[in-house]
């Protein structure tokens, strides 16, 4: 299914070292749905949880901000839901990467 704008085969190398914790992300911000760039390598998500978390809700999307582009971290399967259920904006936990 097309539900990101984009996609890159892993996150890119924005100087996270080992990756960044939950607690680096504590800014929440609305994204359009359509500027999401999907990090998930190999592109695979399950379309059952897209589905169940389209109808019940996932948890939070959590992105890196980057020199205006939006690289979705973790949350890949609840994006993809907030596609799935039309929404033009989604609430995400955002750091920033100069």
């Amino acid at each position: 299914m097309g539900w990101f704008s984009s996609k890159t085969d892993g996150m890119p190398d924005l100087g996270q070292g080992r990756g960044w914790r939950a607690s680096d992300f504590k800014r929440r911000e609305r994204v359009p749905v359509s500027k999401l760039i999907s990090t998930n390598k190999g592109g695979y998500l399950d379309e059952s949880r897209v589905a169940k978390y389209a109808e019940r809700g996932g948890g939070d999307i959590y992105v890196v901000k980057h020199r205006g582009k939006y690289y979705v971290a973790d949350g890949h399967h609840s994006a993809a839901a907030a596609a799935a259920r039309g929404e033009k904006n989604v609430r995400v936990r955002v750091v920033e990467v100069k």
